[in-house]
């Protein structure tokens, strides 16, 4: 049995979703100095401010070394300030100077967002996120097939 890779959805989200990080992080570099973990991880302060690094990293499904690095990068350039919670925590917010940066990036973000979904109505829109989240509600399913 072969793969039809013009169906197979796990590998079309995959080539779907690498070769959108891979421009973004080309282009936010160029314009921004940020690569698009550092836009993630920025972004995700932005909605979810006085939260932890590994609070965003079972949010989004990134690598932990990745972001902290990150967070490293944005603390370095006043992007991000953080606060102690317990022993070993950290919670982090958006400084002003992070807040300003996130909102020249997020045009862009949105921009890219639409040309993606040019020729989708209103609907087709509303259909296919629905179907996105369905899809992440569904992945405790998937990391249980195989191990029984």
């Amino acid at each position: 049995m072969k793969l039809n890779l013009d169906r197979y959805v796990p590998g079309l989200l995959l080539w779907l979703s690498n070769k959108m990080a891979s421009s973004a992080s080309s282009l936010y570099r160029a314009r921004f100095d940020l690569g698009v973990t550092d836009w993630r991880v920025l972004s995700y302060f932005e909605i979810h401010p006085w939260t932890t690094a590994s609070a965003a990293c079972d949010l989004m499904g990134l690598d932990k070394a990745a972001v902290s690095r990150s967070v490293a990068l944005l603390q370095e350039r006043g992007y991000l300030r953080s606060r102690p919670l317990g022993l070993r925590k950290i919670e982090y917010s958006l400084t002003p100077a992070g807040k300003k940066q996130h909102d020249r990036i997020i045009r862009l973000a949105r921009a890219r967002e639409e040309a993606l979904l040019t020729g989708f109505s209103d609907e087709e829109r509303d259909a296919l996120i629905g179907y996105m989240q369905r899809m992440l509600a569904n992945l405790e399913a998937v990391r249980h097939v195989g191990k029984d």
